[in-house]
């Protein structure tokens, strides 16, 4: 499922902001910001000196006490400068979504609905389903549960990787594949089975993207072996970013579990960062 998803995202048509289809040029059009990954997504927007409809999004929620640090929901008039910085401020850092809704109250009730999901393991856990990434993997994998996944939401937008794919646009456009009727948010919705090895997959092109230079600027060919790579690397306890970054050169090669001596390094006891400077001799002397 995740090398469908891959081939997938990378074949998904392709829009500029203004460009987005939508059923309706009344729909209200609205806005989750990551301000861990925007912090000053305030300031920019207020700057724009547009009337501007913000709050919280983690307010009145079980995760009220961290709202000020949680996602920003936001409404913008289609057209406005206010709509335009929103959206580059989803875009840079891939940190948001947008969406229509006929409805705002129900739309934003749903977006803090959706926050806490049932997790597979009998519990519930935060979705963070603003992250572009994860969004799409929900969006491939919901099937028949789409639904419950979209709730009022008309379209939602996503900033697509920008160095992988079509590149005649900055975003995708989703709606829900299941003909099923939204009757409402009842239960927690479920995340499905194959989301967590989609969003996996998925979760490495957006960062390869952002760290395109590093990975030595890969076609979309090379994308499923650093994915791969990259996995390999994580099973084996090489999993900060900047230790992966060292590796980068080696992730954007051959497969490691075709590499001897490299599993071999993969797989011993050392600690991780004395296997990424072994496996940096290891790249240089085969070099």
């Amino acid at each position: 499922m995740h090398v469908k998803a891959l081939s997938a995202l990378l074949a998904e048509p392709r829009y500029s902001f203004e460009q987005l289809p939508r059923e309706a040029s009344s729909h209200t059009l609205c806005f989750i910001i990551d301000r861990t990954r925007q912090p000053e997504a305030m300031s920019r927007l207020y700057r724009i000196g547009e009337p501007m409809i913000s709050q919280g999004l983690f307010i009145g929620t079980d995760f009220a006490e961290i709202a000020a640090d949680g996602p920003l929901w936001l409404t913008a008039p289609w057209g406005s400068r206010l709509a335009a910085e929103a959206a580059k401020l989803c875009e840079e850092n891939y940190s948001g979504i947008a969406l229509t809704t006929d409805d705002p109250a129900k739309a934003l009730a749903h977006a803090r609905w959706l926050l806490r999901a049932n997790d597979g393991s009998g519990g519930q856990s935060l979705l963070s389903y603003h992250k572009p990434s994860l969004w799409v993997a929900l969006a491939y994998t919901a099937g028949e549960t789409s639904h419950q996944l979209f709730g009022p939401w008309q379209n939602v937008y996503s900033p697509a990787p920008a160095h992988f794919g079509a590149s005649n646009g900055k975003w995708l456009s989703w709606r829900p594949v299941s003909e099923l009727e939204w009757l409402g948010d009842v239960s927690a919705f479920s995340i499905p089975d194959d989301a967590p090895k989609v969003q996996g997959r998925l979760g490495w092109v957006y960062w390869v993207d952002e760290q395109y230079t590093a990975f030595g600027e890969p076609t979309d060919e090379e994308l499923p072996n650093i994915a791969e790579n990259l996995d390999a690397l994580v099973n084996h306890n090489i999993y900060e970013g900047r230790h992966l970054l060292k590796l980068a050169h080696i992730a954007n090669g051959p497969l490691l579990e075709t590499q001897a001596q490299a599993m071999a390094i993969l797989q011993s006891r050392e600690e991780s960062f004395i296997k990424v400077e072994q496996l940096k001799q290891l790249a240089t002397s085969a070099a």
